[in-house]
């Protein structure tokens, strides 16, 4: 399947390291555990950075997005490795969301991990562990591509 990675092209050299993550933490790890998070479109991978920043941010950036696939051998979903929490797209980021991605990341059982997206019901994103054995092989990663976000998604955006 084809996953997007959406972001400013500060980062690109580290794109698929999981140090943002790392760092921050996310809604799927704690800082100190590296993750990659994509979405399984474009508009879906919009919509995720959107609600994370402010109008003036996200016209700031110089915005790449990576499209890539992961073998399907390599993906479960977190249903299969978890109940799913009933907060899971509560805001901020619960911690019963965490526990699981730190726990699938520990285990080493699958290079990505699909969940239910907390903006768009119906939609999943996809973690990625960094550090798993198989990832170099099971990740196929394409060209960064430039990406300019239509200000119209932007309601309080300056003109």
């Amino acid at each position: 399947m084809r996953w997007f990675r959406l972001l400013d092209e500060a980062y690109l050299e580290t794109a698929f390291t999981g140090e943002g993550a790392r760092l921050y933490g996310g809604r799927w790890n704690s800082p100190g555990v590296s993750m990659v998070y994509a979405a399984q479109s474009l508009s879906l991978a919009q919509l995720e950075l959107l609600v994370h920043l402010e109008a003036e941010d996200v016209l700031r950036g110089h915005w790449r997005y990576i499209a890539f696939e992961v073998a399907p051998e390599a993906v479960l979903a977190c249903e299969v490795v978890a109940e799913l929490p009933s907060d899971y797209a509560a805001w901020p980021a619960p911690a019963s969301t965490r526990s699981i991605g730190n726990a699938w990341a520990a285990s080493g059982v699958s290079v990505g991990l699909t969940v239910p997206s907390a903006v768009t019901p119906g939609e999943r994103n996809l973690i990625l562990n960094p550090a798993h054995p198989g990832f170099a092989t099971a990740v196929m990663i394409g060209e960064p591509r430039t990406l300019v976000l239509d200000r119209r998604l932007l309601k309080d955006a300056p003109t």
